[in-house]
């Protein structure tokens, strides 16, 4: 075996160029494109066509979801997965980026919420599909030293992608392209300031995937025995049936209290043991019996990880859904789309502009990370502090009702953004198995999932009492929850092959 055809389970895998890592990571860019429209736009969508505001929290319940279910369940049948003019990964982002890029070109001619929400679906079950095993690739391509780099471009990614997004609605006048509203449109219509970045965004998704998929070559597996069916030791199938009932319960109790929520304590009823029958069902397949024996054999810096990653995306939900919302209400005096649209359209827009400086944050702090998280010496200080920063932007919005307020605001959480990005999966990368990758990296952004999907169903439950009706009160929240993250940081006990992973990612990574 020489170096010029390195496998995927190489203890060594050669150097790769800065140019190759970049080309790796570029339909990343695409996909966080897609993600940043959604972020940004999906709310103030949903207010377009009548939303009521606390409802919006369960309106994106597509996101958790489906990243839940899709995410683990690509990881597995990737890592089991192997063709000689595919690759391994490479066919699943394919996939991924058509499906999201269908999905938004019909999301903004959405004339009900239900169509809208529905497309929602669609549009994370591709973005989830894609971006599994992205996250998978810099494990699969790159050796130790290597993977903070890669991590890091893939940061840098997300926040040009997202800052592109949330640019559209000033770019595209540029070019000649008019933002107004048509004659033709319902008074509910949604503007064409959020139309057209939609269908730039499905293109861009699947122009980047398709260079990401000609320049990268992906490593062969160095034998065959990805093909051989794992035979599950006694330990394994006990650990198997307790995560099988578990999460079955788990996801009825979720599902009961959402639909007590909605439709009273029948439907919750109705509900809760459809859940339970069908997820008890849907878990018997064969693909999950490797995801849930994956569950007990977690690394240890994995399970300690989760109350970093459940505070971080308890929060985090909340500035997507309530940012705009604030800004409209507050920088430009218009509660809602009905009473004040001219005010609840210029308030969105600026809502995609403090999301741009956010995305323009988070790319340009992905280039420092490194070098800071070498100065520092702590892959977990490191990402306390950014933490930390992130919700002092938060508490900023409280200061003032200036425009201006929430640009410096998001500009600060935007470091934060950064650092979730990537600090992280730099933390697990080097805890996972190597040939269980995928696996892991799915159920590691399962951690990202369970706490939305959690905070969907408990949102509303709290936000016109205790958060006072108010979508700034939101962000205070999110603020809070990162603190609590930054605090539980200093739980994941860092041994010596995770320092020594964290040392070298200022050396330069080309």
């Amino acid at each position: 075996m020489t170096t010029d055809t390195p496998t995927s389970t190489t203890t060594d895998k050669p150097r790769l160029s800065f140019w190759q890592i970049w080309n790796m990571s570029f339909g990343f860019l695409g996909i966080q494109y897609g993600f940043g429209l959604q972020q940004a736009n999906m709310s103030p969508i949903y207010r377009y066509l009548g939303a009521d505001e606390a409802s919006i929290p369960g309106l994106w319940l597509a996101g958790p979801l489906t990243g839940l279910l899709l995410q683990p369940i690509i990881g597995a049948i990737s890592d089991r997965s192997w063709s000689p003019i595919w690759g391994r990964r490479k066919p699943f982002i394919l996939a991924g980026a058509v499906l999201g890029s269908i999905a938004l070109v019909f999301m903004p001619n959405s004339p009900y919420i239900w169509m809208a929400a529905g497309l929602m679906w669609m549009l994370d079950a591709g973005l989830n599909s894609a971006m599994e095993p992205f996250r998978a690739f810099v494990g699969d391509m790159l050796n130790n030293k290597q993977r903070p780099t890669g991590f890091a471009v893939q940061s840098f990614m997300v926040g040009f992608g997202q800052t592109l997004a949330n640019l559209m609605p000033y770019i595209l006048p540029l070019l000649g392209i008019s933002m107004v509203l048509s004659e033709g449109q319902l008074a509910n219509g949604i503007p064409n300031s959020v139309r057209y970045p939609f269908y730039v965004g499905a293109a861009a998704i699947l122009i980047s995937v398709l260079w990401t998929l000609r320049t990268t070559k992906e490593y062969p597996p160095v034998n065959d025995s990805y093909k051989v069916p794992h035979v599950f030791t006694a330990e394994e199938k006990k650990s198997i049936s307790f995560w099988h009932i578990a999460l079955s319960l788990g996801a009825a109790i979720l599902a009961f209290f959402f639909a007590v929520r909605v439709g009273g304590f029948q439907a919750g009823l109705l509900w809760g043991g459809g859940v339970l029958a069908g997820s008890y069902l849907f878990l018997m397949l064969p693909v999950f019996k490797e995801i849930l024996a994956s569950l007990s054999a977690m690394p240890t810096v994995m399970k300690q990880l989760w109350w970093v990653k459940f505070f971080t995306w308890y929060g985090l939900p909340l500035m997507w859904q309530y940012l705009s919302l604030a800004t409209a209400k507050y920088a430009f005096d218009a509660p809602d789309a009905v009473s004040n649209k001219a005010g609840f359209e210029a308030g969105t827009k600026w809502g995609g502009l403090c999301f741009a400086m956010f995305s323009i944050s988070c790319a340009v702090i992905s280039i420092f990370i490194p070098r800071i998280a070498k100065a520092i010496g702590s892959a977990r200080a490191t990402h306390a502090l950014f933490l930390t920063i992130g919700a002092m932007g938060f508490f900023l919005t409280l200061t003032s009702n200036d425009k201006m307020i929430y640009l410096i605001g998001m500009s600060i959480i935007g470091l934060a953004w950064g650092s979730i990005m990537s600090m992280p999966y730099l933390m697990l990368a080097s805890a996972v198995p190597k040939e269980r990758m995928g696996v892991y990296m799915g159920i590691f952004n399962g951690f990202i999932c369970v706490p939305q999907f959690i905070g969907m169903i408990t949102v509303p439950l709290y936000y016109k009492s205790l958060l006072g009706d108010d979508p700034r009160n939101a962000l205070v929240t999110a603020g809070v929850c990162l603190l609590l993250a930054a605090g539980a940081c200093f739980l994941v006990k860092e041994n010596n092959a995770n320092n020594e992973t964290t040392m070298p990612i200022g050396a330069g990574g080309n």
